[in-house]
């Protein structure tokens, strides 16, 4: 069996969401953050490490975000990404739209900027894009120049230098740093002033509003969406269903203030949502919140001004090229997931490859699944579930899904064809999911994932809503298969990346045709758990 075939339905009952447990003193997240360059060519990608931890390593949070935001304080490129025991490996694609200018990268979690003061991670990088020069007037930088994390100096002995296409070893076994937890050896930023060329916590930001909610994500992604109705019924129940390689469902009633959260829980790829209501009569009028935060610069925080001359035209022809063919060191996302936990025990599972195709379900129920009964009643089809414990059937319909998305149109789904259905799972007991109770459950599974094509419901709404970020790493280290091969043309900017590095024995270093200043930064922890960088320079000889 294929590992598509084997990916299941998960149900996640809840009994409430976490927000509503945790408060303020109880969770104190410090976000770090590494990045593998802070000058890119618009479409390459800068890798990233990132740690959203508390004073005592603890973690929480199972989300994080991460934004690409201009000087006009408006974010150009947004990503979620999972968070596993609190780090995370992931990647920054730069837009391929972007004018060249100096852009602000952001990390931070759901709930920590409002939390701590390192609870957000801001550090400057450069985007060059050929044909969108910049266009930013000013000569002077005006505002107040906010102080940065800087890192200390990794002091290694004699400055270290090598010529193109060579290698050499470093060793930091005795480097006298606490534990490390990610290296970068990257091209210097020349254009990056230094005043700005550390990173930032929470300071550069106004206070964040007092009535923004919380919403911790302790077990996965959140959806916080608004029903738009002018009276909220908060006994009315919506349903988000995520689609993809996976598939997942969730309801919640709204508060009186018409939010709803649906929790996502384990599901780590979906394409699109669908969001449905149980009063199917009535207009669905719902809205997803995205779930970034709102944050905003303190009013006299100004970007530096970005200056292309003259003399930096070789620097950036080596950027271009480098930009230019850097995709082809990266290896393919990796989609590869475990199976779901199934939050229902179905009773009864049939195999509809094992039975002949009827014309449609409704005669497919009647003759082959006994669990299910099928009637008419004032020309509208009913399916009735056996109820076992009781030796008697529900009075009222099951929860019908297919493919995770409910089905509350019983008329179609009778008269729809079974050939693109895999599977049907009958539940014969009564089903307790978040706050409602249903008699039964009938869950249909395509060979495709993708509904067998069952028209999607007139009063659902699909969604596109931000993806949770795949993996994808470097090929190797080096971001170059094989950098020791000598007729191979080699134009990284970033000659070594590793997120998870042992320094107890030296590891060898290849640079590229691109010759200048490189530096080697460092992240690691403290004695005093706090993160930090360190940092050398290395020239590469032309």
């Amino acid at each position: 069996m294929t590992t598509k075939k084997l990916l299941t339905i998960l149900l996640f009952v809840l009994t409430a969401l976490p927000r509503i447990v945790w408060s303020q003193s109880k969770v104190e997240e410090s976000v770090f953050a590494h990045i593998s360059k802070n000058i890119a060519v618009t479409g390459e990608t800068i890798w990233f490490s990132m740690k959203a931890l508390d004073a005592d390593q603890n973690f929480y949070s199972k989300i994080g975000y991460a934004e690409l935001v201009d000087r006009n304080g408006q974010p150009v490129h947004q990503i979620i990404y999972p968070l596993y025991l609190g780090k995370s490996e992931g990647y920054i694609q730069i837009p391929k739209d972007l004018e060249s200018d100096h852009y602000l990268l952001r990390f931070y979690t759901r709930i920590s900027p409002k939390m701590s003061e390192k609870g957000i991670f801001n550090q400057f990088i450069t985007v060059i894009n050929p044909k969108k020069p910049n266009k930013s007037k000013a000569p002077v930088q005006t505002g107040k120049i906010y102080p940065t994390m800087k890192p200390s100096t990794l002091d290694q002995g004699e400055k270290i230098s090598l010529p193109k296409k060579s290698k050499t070893e470093l060793d930091l076994s005795n480097s006298n740093l606490g534990e490390v937890s990610s290296i970068s050896i990257s091209i210097t930023n020349p254009f990056l002033p230094e005043t700005h060329s550390g990173y930032y916590q929470g300071k550069i930001y106004q206070e964040i509003k007092e009535n923004l909610e919380l919403i911790p994500e302790p077990y996965g992604h959140i959806v916080h969406g608004k029903n738009l109705n002018p009276k909220i019924d908060t006994t009315e129940t919506f349903f988000l269903s995520a689609h993809g390689v996976q598939s997942f469902l969730s309801s919640a009633k709204p508060k009186e203030t018409g939010d709803l959260y649906f929790e996502i829980g384990a599901l780590k790829a979906y394409e699109y949502l669908v969001a449905q209501s149980s009063d199917i009569e009535k207009q669905l009028n719902f809205s997803p919140e995205l779930p970034f935060l709102s944050l905003d610069f303190q009013k006299d925080f100004t970007f530096p001004i970005l200056k292309l001359e003259e003399k930096d035209r070789g620097f950036l022809s080596d950027l271009i090229t480098s930009g230019q063919v850097s995709s082809y060191y990266y290896a393919n996302d990796s989609v590869e997931f475990a199976p779901i936990v199934i939050g229902f025990d179905a009773d009864k599972t049939y195999l509809l490859d094992d039975y002949t195709r009827f014309e449609n379900l409704e005669v497919t129920l009647r003759e082959y699944v006994p669990e299910v009964l099928v009637r008419k009643q004032d020309k509208k089809t009913l399916f009735k579930v056996l109820n076992s414990p009781l030796g008697s059937v529900f009075q009222e319909n099951p929860l019908i899904m297919i493919d995770a998305m409910p089905v509350f149109d019983t008329d179609a789904l009778a008269a729809f064809d079974p050939a693109k259905i895999q599977k049907l799972e009958v539940m014969t007991r009564e089903f307790s999911f978040n706050q409602d109770k249903y008699s039964g459950v009938m869950s249909f599974t395509s060979f495709a994932n993708d509904f067998g094509s069952f028209q999607l419901p007139s009063n659902a709404l699909y969604l596109n809503y931000p993806e949770i970020q795949k993996t994808k790493r470097p090929t190797s280290f080096h971001l170059n298969p094989d950098p020791a091969q000598p007729h191979f043309p080699d134009f990284r900017s970033t000659l070594y990346w590793n997120a998870a590095p042992d320094i107890s024995t030296p590891f060898t270093i290849f640079s590229s045709e691109i010759p200048g200043n490189f530096e080697i930064t460092i992240g690691y922890k403290e004695a005093s758990g706090k993160m930090n960088f360190a940092s050398q320079a290395i020239q590469v000889q032309d």
